[in-house]
């Protein structure tokens, strides 16, 4: 993971800071994609957090003030983001790190069946909420999909599954690939694990 010029690791910075904003405002979240693998499978680089955040544009405003000050943000574009459920990014001054804020679409079954899903786990001292480990593979096989069947998204899927095997909701995996149509995909995971 990368370092800041004073040794301290960025990404974990970065991620306690965020961790913090949110959790003072009451805005639900869970730390998902890439920055999520290390939790339930390998540990990988990665040169952003990933964030599925319920904000609404209401709370936005909030939500901007609270880090105007620490963070730079295109307030114009995030917003258009949230009022679309797409990504938009924040970076810490501090240390550059970028984030990638994910809207939660709450007209979208799945999304809010996974967010409803999410762990709370201990982490460096506090608690924070990951994806749950079923979600982040099928997660990543519709991101995977979505990209032309990515290398990097099954070796992920493979690292989750394996390490995880023994707790996995397989039912819950096998009914939302094939609802989401990623069954192929699904299959190539269970050929590679």
């Amino acid at each position: 993971m990368p370092k800041n010029q004073n040794n301290g690791n960025i990404f974990l910075e970065t991620l306690s800071w965020l961790c913090d904003k949110l959790e003072v405002l009451n805005i639900p979240y869970m730390v998902t994609g890439g920055s999520a693998v290390g939790f339930w499978g390998h540990i990988r680089t990665t040169m952003d957090i990933d964030i599925l955040v319920q904000m609404p544009m209401a709370k936005s405003d909030t939500f901007f003030k609270n880090i105007k000050e620490e963070a730079y943000v295109d307030l114009d574009e995030a917003k258009r983001a949230i009022s679309q459920h797409e990504m938009f990014n924040i970076i810490l001054n501090k240390n550059c790190f970028k984030v990638d804020i994910i809207p939660l679409n709450e007209k979208n079954d799945y999304e809010v069946v996974k967010f409803k899903r999410r762990v709370k786990i201990k982490f460096e001292g506090k608690e924070i909420f990951v994806i749950s480990p079923e979600d982040l593979i099928i997660s990543k096989l519709m991101w995977g999909k979505s990209a032309g069947t990515s290398e990097r998204q099954l070796r992920d899927c493979a690292s989750i599954w394996k390490l995880n095997q023994d707790k996995l909701d397989r039912v819950y995996i096998k009914k939302w690939t094939k609802q989401i149509k990623i069954e192929d995909e699904f299959a190539k995971l269970e050929v590679e694990k």
